[in-house]
Formats: structure tokens, sequence, C-alpha cells
């Protein structure tokens, strides 16, 4: 008996000896096909860089300081523009005797670095309502500073005297106000010099843009290019709106599920105007809608120096549409409303923010709070699916598409979430924020 156990016991020994060896040294299959075994983990670093993006879809090299800055890296077609020319120094992984391979070691691309260091903690601090510009990247600080210093638009903003620290913290309903009395709608009329000595006031439309038709819109919605609504399967809701914003040259067509279908506005930075690259004059993307252009002057909003020496020249290409197609809605924002809104973000914000214009998101969602009774704002602040990629129809990848460095995004994030009452659960799963349209704001006299 004893023998006869002894002998079972070897038995098993050898089959599970067998299983084993199969396992270790013979490919597994699957249903999707041959599984190989991993590669040596050298690091937890090089294991974990198997699981994101390849270093080929990343654009680590964006520079931001040029002569002529351009405008929203995450709203604009193919510029890149919000990204410091600094490099992240990622030190490569030092070999051992011990953990020795002829397999190239992997490291995480730069920009994962700074998302896994510092960026996605900052949009979990702007989900609950508390960030500042410490808690960004020290190469994304330093960009921030570096626009700081230049102050390109000559921006001369003095805090009033009288301002006492607690109005950084107003409430919801007084933030509402506010913006309400700072940030009325204006555009070029062509009453004002140049512009009346050129003509103007008969290349203008006649309607104002507040008086569009359907106007006030019951729903709207805004719909970030972000990277993060890929995936988000929003597109029926969004359409369900009773008018669609949507920015420059973000596309639909391929990406419905996600952004829908429907545009009523769009509006584009002077650059689409400007740049043969993104065809103006023969995309579907700007016919048969509402088109809103805008392009930053002086602080001073001084025009005749503006028209003169605009960032990129936008009047050629304005002049030539409104002549092609002078029944399409088409205005240029006045400079005195780009910069109202910065005053407004600056005055109820504790730090000093980046002296140059706000972003095309930004800008859009104030104008839309003039044409609608209630705006629904998709992932300007991004929920749980962001991650480096800075529009959801390219692949460049920047943590400053996200969090700013040339724009004071990281502010306009933060006072649109103060102006919500969206719960965390709903920013994080939707990334969306609903707002009230100015008409819809009871203020105090």
């Amino acid at each position: 008996m004893k023998r006869r156990m002894k002998l079972l016991n070897i038995f098993w020994f050898c089959v599970i000896g067998w299983v084993l060896l199969l396992i270790i040294y013979f490919p597994k299959k699957s249903e999707f096909g041959t599984i190989h075994a991993p590669p040596p983990i050298r690091s937890e670093i090089s294991w974990n860089s198997i699981l994101v993006t390849p270093t080929s879809q990343w654009h680590p090299n964006v520079q931001f300081n040029r002569a002529k800055p351009d405008h929203l890296p995450e709203e604009t077609g193919n510029r890149k523009d919000d990204a410091d020319q600094q490099k992240i120094n990622t030190k490569p992984l030092q070999k051992s005797a011990a953990n020795y391979t002829k397999r190239p070691a992997r490291t995480l691309p730069e920009d994962w670095l700074e998302y896994y260091s510092s960026g996605r903690d900052v949009v979990r601090a702007l989900w609950r309502g508390n960030v500042s510009s410490r808690m960004l990247s020290l190469r994304l600080q330093r960009a921030f500073q570096k626009y700081v210093d230049k102050n390109s638009y000559r921006v001369s903003y003095r805090s009033p005297q009288n301002k006492q620290l607690d109005q950084k913290q107003l409430e919801k309903q007084a933030l509402l106000c506010q913006l309400k009395q700072h940030a009325q709608v204006r555009v070029l009329d062509g009453t004002e010099e140049p512009f009346a000595s050129l003509g103007w006031k008969h290349l203008v439309p006649s309607d104002h843009l507040d008086k569009l038709p359907g106007t006030p819109f019951r729903t709207c919605a805004v719909v970030s290019s972000a990277g993060s609504i890929l995936n988000s399967l929003l597109g029926k809701e969004i359409d369900s709106h009773d008018a669609v914003l949507r920015f420059n040259a973000a596309p639909t067509q391929g990406f419905h599920k996600d952004v829908g279908k429907k545009t009523t506005i769009r509006i584009i930075n002077s650059q689409v105007l400007a740049n043969s690259e993104h065809r103006f004059n023969r995309s579907s993307l700007y016919k048969n809608i509402t088109l809103v252009g805008w392009d930053p002057a002086p602080y001073s909003a001084d025009l005749e120096k503006w028209y003169r020496e605009p960032d990129f020249d936008l009047f050629t290409g304005y002049e030539d549409r409104r002549r092609r197609s002078p029944s399409q809605p088409f205005y240029i924002l006045h400079p005195a409303f780009i910069w109202s809104l910065w005053t407004m973000l600056q005055t109820n914000t504790e730090e000093n923010i980046q002296p140059n214009p706000p972003s095309t998101g930004y800008i859009g969602i104030a104008v839309m709070m003039n044409l609608c009774e209630s705006v629904d704002v998709y992932e300007f602040i991004p929920s749980k699916r962001h991650t480096t990629r800075c529009h959801y129809y390219e692949a460049l990848r920047d943590m400053a598409c996200t969090l700013g460095a040339y724009h004071p995004l990281l502010y306009e994030k933060l006072l649109v979430r103060r102006m919500s009452t969206a719960s965390i659960a709903e920013i994080s799963e939707k990334g969306k924020v609903t707002l009230p349209g100015f008409s819809k704001i009871s203020c105090p006299p």
C-alpha cells in the first residue's frame, strides 16, 4: 500500500513538472492569437511604458515662446503653441549585471511623466475647486512665469484698492452677476475707426450677434475639443440641444458618437482665417453656420494699431468671406470684450494670471451665456478620461493644452467650476458643467 502511494505521488509530481515546463517554454494560445510572456520587468517605469501611447504619438518639443503667439492649442486645428520648449530631463535606466538584457529599456514618455507627477492631481483638485499655479509641473510654472515677464500685450491692470481679499472667494451667484456685468457680448459694428473709413458699416451683418434667429436659445452645448471627450458617447446628448457651439477646426465627421453632428455656431481664432492649411474658404466646417472670429489686440484696445498689426491677419479673410457669402452671419468679437473677460478673471483670482488673452474655450462659454437660457459645457473641465492628449482629432500630447501656459486656462477652468453647481461625480464621470444664461441670472440693481 505504501509502495502504491509512493508511486502515485511520483506520478503527480511528474505531471505537475511537465505542466510547468509547458507554461514556461511554450507560448499560450487565446482567441486573439499567440500571447507571449512579457519581457523582463527592469523597473516599474519601463513596464508601465508598455501600456501607454508610443513615443511616436507625443510631441515634447513644442515651442511656446514665439514672436507671434498662437491661440489656444487645445482648440486650434494644427498649431502647437502652448507647450514649453524646455524638456523634462529623464535619466536613462541603469543597467545591472543581475538584470542585464539585450532588449533596450523603454522609459515613460515625458508627457506621461508630467501627467503622473502633477497633471493628474491638478485635474482632481479642479474638480474640488481648489487649485493654484504652485501645483503645476516645474515646466509649466516656468512657461507661466515667462509669459508674465514678457507681457506681450502691455497689460496694465491694477487691482481695485478697495477690493477685499474675500472678494476672491465670491459665492456662485455673485460671480455670475459679475460675469453678466462684464461679459455683455460686443462685436465690431463698423462705426469705429479705422473700420468706419473702410466701409465696414455695410460689410458687417445688420443684426447683432445676440439677435440671431432663435435667440435666446433654450438649451445650448459648448463642446470642447479636448482629447478627454473621446469614448464619452456624449454625441446624442450634445445634439439634443437647441444650439451647439464648436471651436476652430474641430471636426465632427468620424467622431459623431462622442461629439455629435450638430453645429450652430463656430468660434474661430485668427489663424484659422490666415493660414491656408485650414482651408477656410473651401472646408465645409465653416459653411451654413454662424461664424464668430477673434484676434488679440493690445490691452488698450487700440483698434488702429490692431488693424495694422494683428497677431494673424483675420481682416482680409473676413472681408473676402463677407463679400462672397453676405447672407452667412459672420462676426468679429470686439477686443474690449475679450479683455473684459480677462479683467473679470484676474479680479477673481488671488494670483497674477498670464497677461495674455483668454482661451477660445472661455470666450465661447461667455458668448453662449449671452445667447442661451442654459449652457452645458462639455470637457472644459476634464473628466476622468483625460490624459495628455490635446485634441480628440489629433495625436499631439501636452499637459499645457489642459492646464495652460500661454492662456490662463487653469484660472478659467477654476472660475467656471466656482460658478457651476455640478457635483464632483458629474464632472469626473461626464466632464459636464451647467451654467445659467445671462437672461436667467437675477442680480441686485
